[in-house]
């Protein structure tokens, strides 16, 4: 009797603890599932089609063994232009880069803390992106001459033209008038004159009138420069724009289908981190997509970072001009500027880059400012200078801002492509894809290597078995340097076999950086 009660209660003992395990398996997987999408839809294959996909994040891969996801700062090149027109004052910033047909141009306000010189929108022109110089547009008059680069003088009378982010309008069917448009915020300076976000059209961009009188967007604080684009991946427009958190500058979006009336999606989001606190802010953000893989957006947010009056700020550069700045308001003089980088494949949610874009660097002058090293709104290609090399990325930064009469602008470069890789020093390394699904015949590799590194690839089947005639053992090897290399298995690059089946690839590399890949024909 006694045996079987004992038995009774052990049993039960036992059914509970099994039931226990039940709930807390299923309060695991309810986590999981809630919490840990990514790791669900890892399983899907990726259709990429024949799109070109970069390296700037882990989208594409699925295992990394002695290679890292590196993100690659610009080259410090040329000085672009020296600002010291009378019309141009001492502050020249929020610049946006166009081209239009032949020409490039570059538009930014000019103004002057110091003085009580209006606030315009001009622009400089360049016929390969390098040299630049001041166009005479004669649409503006200055103390009684039309001699000079202004393009937009004033939104109306009463509201100043803060800021001015033109793009080109890929919208299907926009009509000849409007296949410029431009948004920025006028700023009210006279009783009865509305603050707000308003849009220009242009058929040359160079004229340029208001699309309607009253602002089209009026929520938010807009004192940055806000910029807008059609998207082609989303097909509507966007617009990333400056608002706050509590004290916090933030970046928002809106959406619109008719560049009139916007929809608002709140603050975009940075999941992993990185994103804008306190300490250091986002001012600017320079959002656009990408121009060889539209369904990426990059972004070169500048970071405000103010430490207050410490030990350090005396021994920046220009420390006189510092105490000068700071006679109107402390954190001119104290706060301090940068540029990083980052990139999103849905509009809404951010990766930052794990190192600084542009920084400050080792100068004596010119760039440790507030308002300096802010990017222009835009990456462009450009011819390189430089021997026989292809061309390259050139990329717009503001140094000298409001501290003497020579605010200028200097230009970076960059390889197409060369925001991120996947990166592998001397110890040879392996990194593998998520599985795809793709669209072409040839695999064509944005890559690197040094003169001892070198890269091979094997095609692997979703189960990721190596798949015949496709292993390490046969791909050629690849070295060198090229924007376009095609990758081939005992001298042969046709993949067509395999399209639209789901593969993975699998890279061993040493001493190399690949950019990214694309399926041609």
């Amino acid at each position: 009797m006694t045996m079987c009660l004992y038995s009774d209660r052990k049993q039960l003992l036992q059914l509970e603890v099994s039931m226990m395990k039940q709930v807390v398996f299923l309060v695991i997987s309810f986590f999981v599932i809630s919490f840990m999408p990514h790791i669900i839809a890892d399983d899907a294959p990726l259709e990429i089609g024949n799109r070109r996909e970069l390296f700037l994040d882990d989208y594409l891969v699925s295992k990394l063994e002695n290679v890292e996801l590196l993100t690659h700062r610009p080259e410090r090149k040329n000085l672009a232009m020296i600002f010291d027109k009378p019309w141009e004052g001492d502050s020249q910033g929020y610049f946006a880069a166009l081209i239009d047909g032949s020409k490039y141009r570059l538009y930014y306000h000019a103004c002057s803390q110091k003085t009580a010189l209006p606030l315009t929108i001009a622009c400089i022109e360049s016929v390969d992106g390098v040299n630049w110089t001041h166009p005479e547009l004669g649409l503006h008059e200055f103390e009684g001459s039309a001699a000079n680069n202004i393009v937009v003088k004033a939104v109306k009378p009463g509201v100043s033209a803060h800021d001015f982010s033109p793009f080109f309008d890929l919208k299907p069917g926009v009509s000849e008038d409007e296949k410029f448009k431009a948004i920025g915020f006028g700023h009210s300076v006279s009783e009865g004159a509305q603050n707000g976000l308003y849009t220009w059209k242009s058929s040359d961009s160079v004229h340029w009138a208001l699309m309607q009188e009253e602002p089209v967007y009026t929520s938010g604080a807009f004192d940055s420069q806000n910029i807008s684009f059609w998207s082609t991946q989303e097909g509507r427009y966007v617009l990333y724009y400056r608002d706050f958190n509590g004290n916090t500058r933030i970046v928002k979006r809106a959406v619109s289908n008719d560049y009139v009336h916007w929809t608002d999606q709140g603050e975009i989001q940075f999941p992993d981190g990185g994103g804008p606190i306190e300490r250091v802010q986002f001012y600017t953000n320079q959002i656009a997509p990408y121009y060889r893989a539209p369904h990426i957006y990059i972004g070169f947010p500048a970071r405000y970072v103010d430490n207050g009056l410490t030990r350090s700020t005396a021994l920046l550069p220009e420390w006189e001009e510092r105490q000068d700045r700071m006679k109107t308001e402390q954190r001119e003089g104290t706060a301090v500027t940068d540029s990083i980088f980052v990139s999103s494949r849905d509009g809404m949610n951010f990766k930052t880059s794990n190192d600084v874009f542009v920084a400050p660097g080792l100068h004596t002058a010119h760039n440790w400012f507030y308002g300096d090293n802010y990017l222009a709104w835009n990456v462009i290609e450009t011819r390189s200078i430089d021997d026989d090399s292809p061309n390259e990325l050139s990329i717009f930064s503001v140094e000298s801002y409001q501290t003497k009469n020579d605010s200028r602008l200097r230009r970076y470069t960059l390889r197409i492509d060369g925001f991120g890789s996947l990166h592998a020093k001397s110890c040879e390394g392996v990194a593998e894809t998520k599985t795809l699904i793709f669209a072409g015949k040839e695999l064509s590799l944005n890559v690197a290597t040094s003169a001892a590194g070198f890269v091979r690839v094997e095609v692997l089947s979703e189960e990721g078995g190596v798949i015949e005639g496709f292993s390490a053992k046969d791909c050629d090897m690849i070295y060198g340097d090229s924007l376009d290399r095609r990758v081939s298995w005992n001298g042969i690059c046709d993949m067509s076999v395999l399209q639209g089946k789901p593969i993975r690839l699998r890279f061993h590399m040493k001493e190399a950086d690949i950019y990214s890949l694309k399926w041609e024909e």
